[in-house]
């Protein structure tokens, strides 16, 4: 059964207790540069409290300090999944946060750039603003996924179009990460001449591998397991009643859940379990165990794609004797009002959430509803 665990204090010393190669995925949004306080006036980790680095180039340090300790204690084929929005220089933050501007900051009015910044750190394993090397080395960048709001808030606009996306980055450092793209594919509905996604992001004309007219993306229109997602999201916020300042929509939490953090691994030898499919052409030709999209037609090409079927055949198996199995494990570092966590456990994964805020203990307890969650022990059973 699947569990969420939510632990209180700074999750830079929380990450450090955590044992080596214990969590799959770690997906969170940390706090963003010099945008708010979260903490209130007068609590002991205020000086503490990450946002309030008076530099992009010392926030990139932070970021990457905490990759350092990330990739410590992911599973060999583990990834993680970072949204960031960014920030414009100019002016005085109010409170405890930093003047945005002067050294260090590029000009009054230009965004500063933070989720590029970071992506390029992992990428190259260095702080592209001093050049120091990174603390988490060099990642594989495998996706930069764009979140779109599609009601985001007017707020002063000036001379600049409203602001609608953030970036969420996703790295590993394993060449073959664990990925499940079977789990998140779009079921197909017509329309015209071209076969749509169910949510009308991916599309290309009927019976063709090219694209669609303006450019979104490809599907397979012979996969009848659906559209692979594009890497453009678009997901609206939702209120919330809690008094968290910015939380997830659980749809952003539920494609990198599914398709990154394994239903099951073995505490025995560390198999984790991967999805068998039987695809076969209409030439019959059998590929079983090949790359969906490769094996059903060339990507991109005007050759219309071959009738296929398909089918899940089953899991995996680690061949121990007597296997142990224990749900796939993500990590919110920076839980908040616990929306990770809440998606993670309802899809049947186990969960680990850190806050400096024991506020937000009761918000996500509220949230979470139903199922467990404990402020302690400090370490659960399921990952050692």
């Amino acid at each position: 059964m699947s569990t969420a665990h939510y632990q209180l204090g700074d999750t830079r010393d929380l990450t450090a207790k955590l044992p080596d190669h214990c969590i799959d995925l770690v997906l969170t949004s940390p706090p963003f540069l010099a945008l708010r306080s979260y903490l209130p006036d007068g609590h002991p980790d205020k000086h503490r409290e990450i946002g309030s680095e008076p530099t992009p180039a010392e926030f990139i340090d932070t970021l990457l300090a905490l990759t350092a300790d990330w990739g410590r204690v992911l599973t060999p084929g583990g990834s993680i999944a970072v949204e960031l929005g960014d920030s414009y220089s100019g002016g005085s933050s109010s409170g405890t946060m930093p003047a945005k501007s002067g050294a260090g900051w590029p000009n009054a009015k230009s965004l500063a750039l933070i989720p590029e910044l970071y992506r390029i750190g992992l990428a190259y394993g260095r702080n592209p603003l001093t050049g120091d090397p990174s603390p988490a080395g060099q990642w594989l960048v495998r996706n930069v996924v764009r979140w779109h709001r599609p009601n985001p808030p007017v707020g002063a606009l000036g001379d600049k179009y409203r602001p609608a996306t953030s970036d969420m980055v996703i790295a590993t450092r394993a060449k073959d990460r664990w990925f499940d793209l079977d789990a998140v594919r779009h079921p197909h509905r017509e329309g015209g001449n071209r076969r749509f996604s169910a949510d009308g992001t991916a599309y290309i004309a009927a019976n063709t591998g090219s694209r669609n007219d303006d450019g979104q993306g490809f599907t397979n229109d012979g996969n009848p397991a659906g559209a692979p997602p594009l890497d453009t999201w678009i997901i609206p916020t939702h209120p919330y009643k809690g008094a968290h300042y910015a939380t997830f929509p659980t749809a952003l939490c539920e494609r990198p859940i599914k398709s990154m953090c394994p239903l099951e691994r073995c505490r025995t030898c560390g198999h984790t379990r991967a999805r068998i499919v039987h695809v076969i052409g209409r030439s019959g030709v059998d590929f079983l165990g090949k790359d969906n999209d490769r094996a059903t037609g060339l990507r991109g090409s005007r050759t219309p794609m071959p009738d296929i079927t398909r089918e899940t055949l089953g899991w995996t198996d680690c061949g121990c004797a007597e296997p142990d199995y224990r749900p796939g494990v993500v990590l919110d570092p920076f839980a908040g009002s616990g929306t990770t966590l809440q998606v993670a456990a309802g899809h049947g994964r186990h969960a680990l959430g850190f806050d400096i805020d024991e506020r937000n203990i009761e918000l996500a307890r509220d949230r979470i509803g139903g199922l467990f969650l404990t402020d302690g022990p400090e370490h659960p059973d399921w990952l050692t």
